[in-house]
C-alpha cells in the first residue's frame, strides 16, 4: 500500500466512526425531546385537574423559564475571562515571588534527593 492510500483508510475510519457518534447523538437529542415533550404534556394534564387550563400552563411555562435561567446562569458563569481576570502569569508576578517560588521547587528537589 502507498503512503497516500494509508492515509486515506485512516482518514476513512476516523471519519466514519465520527459520522455514526454523531447519528447516534442526533438520536438521543430526538428521544431526548420527545420526551421532555411527553412529560410536559402529562405534567399539563395532571395540573389542569388541579388548578385549570390556563394556570397549568403558566405553571409549566414558569418551569421552563427557572430552567432557561439557570442555563443562562450556567453559561454566563463559563464565559471565558478577560486577561485581567485570570490568575497572572510567572512573567507578571513580581520578581520576589518568582524568587521565592524558585528557592522553595529548590528546596524541595533537596529534600525528596535525600530521602531514600
Amino acid at each position: 500500500m502507498r503512503l497516500d492510500q494509508i492515509a486515506a483508510t485512516a482518514i476513512s475510519h476516523v471519519v466514519s466512526r465520527f459520522v455514526r457518534r454523531a447519528i447516534v447523538a442526533a438520536l438521543i437529542v430526538v428521544f431526548v425531546l420527545v420526551a421532555v415533550y411527553q412529560f410536559t404534556v402529562a405534567g399539563t394534564i395532571a395540573l389542569e385537574l388541579q388548578h385549570g387550563t390556563l394556570n397549568a400552563h403558566l405553571i409549566v411555562a414558569g418551569i421552563y423559564l427557572a430552567l432557561a435561567l439557570v442555563a443562562l446562569a450556567a453559561f454566563w458563569l463559563m464565559r471565558a475571562k478577560r486577561p485581567s481576570e485570570a490568575i497572572p502569569a510567572v512573567s507578571e508576578q513580581p520578581r520576589e515571588m518568582q524568587l521565592i517560588m524558585l528557592v522553595e521547587a529548590a528546596m524541595l528537589g533537596y529534600a525528596l534527593a535525600r530521602k531514600k
